[in-house]
């Protein structure tokens, strides 16, 4: 008697979780579980590049011919594990944009969770696409950024999700312009290390083509991550004469500041060690941090008003 009472239990709390899920009140969780859930995509969309797993699983959606899942571990099981966590994001992310129309969310944060789940579902087929052309160069960088995209809206939406509600300071007419241009140039600076990844020895698999000469695409990267520390500065700058920000700029900020010093110390290291694949990696998680942090900044400095 005791065991079929805990088996009714049991399912009873398994039918009311759906609902939880969804319940108005689950929103601001689920918009931070989407954001986890991307950035740890996007890490493992680097593990498969930088560990050359590329095409473990040379068909799509199955691994292999004949096989839906790996028969092996190593290259395989890295790819498909990839392909089973983009599964996971995605409902994560479906689950969010409902929740959003149940918490009766600002038109514009509805749309946004939408927007992020559509672009995580895009990344499937692309995946697919990107592994039936053999790791074509230009389809890999274009997975990737488009896994930056998704997660810069993800960024957004947790921001004002989950971030105090903007007061009610002026702010001056151009500092629209040049908090895009700084969001913007981080983007550059994200999209040229891609560029020198996609040239080098990661390029997501054994013998396929890469983008383009290392050494120029690394030249490139050096210089205009020189430029982002300039722009950056005179970003800097120009916010700390503001009257008046939001608690979590200056914190924001220096956050920006420690992980573009991190990313320059580990970018010199991985150069000096013969780019390993783990250095590699880890270039590619702080590059993402990076990103994310100065869209947050970005979003913090000139926020917009729910509707």
């Amino acid at each position: 008697m005791a065991s079929e009472t805990g088996s009714v239990s049991s399912l009873r709390a398994s039918r009311r979780l759906p609902s939880r899920l969804l319940a108005p009140g689950a929103f601001p969780g689920l918009v931070i579980a989407t954001f986890v859930a991307i950035y740890v995509n996007v890490v493992s969309g680097a593990l498969v590049r930088v560990t050359n797993s590329g095409l473990g699983c040379p068909d799509w959606p199955g691994c292999t011919a004949g096989r839906p899942v790996p028969a092996s571990a190593g290259h395989q099981l890295i790819e498909f594990s990839n392909r089973v966590l983009a599964l996971g994001v995605v409902v994560i992310c479906v689950l969010c944009a409902i929740a959003g129309r149940r918490a009766a969310a600002s038109r514009f944060h509805t749309r946004l969770a939408l927007w992020i789940g559509g672009l995580t579902l895009a990344q499937i087929p692309l995946g697919g696409i990107t592994v039936l052309f053999d790791l074509n160069p230009l389809l890999v960088m274009s997975h990737f950024l488009l896994a930056m995209v998704d997660i810069g809206l993800a960024t957004v939406l947790l921001v004002d999700v989950i971030g105090a509600r903007p007061g009610t300071v002026s702010r001056p007419s151009w500092l629209p312009a040049l908090t895009g241009a700084f969001v913007a140039w981080t983007f550059g600076l994200v999209v040229s290390g891609a560029v020198v990844t996609m040239s080098g020895t990661h390029p997501g698999a054994d013998n396929v083509r890469r983008l383009w000469n290392l050494l120029d695409a690394a030249y490139w990267h050096v210089r205009i991550g020189v430029s982002f520390v300039v722009v950056l500065a005179v970003f800097l700058f120009a916010v700390s004469r503001l009257p008046a920000t939001a608690a979590r700029v200056p914190r924001l900020g220096w956050l920006v500041v420690g992980f573009t010093g991190l990313q320059i110390l580990v970018g010199e290291w991985q150069w000096r060690s013969a780019l390993p694949w783990w250095l590699t990696l880890a270039h590619v998680t702080c590059a993402t941090a990076l990103w994310t942090s100065a869209v947050a900044l970005g979003r913090s400095v000139v926020p917009r008003a729910a509707r």
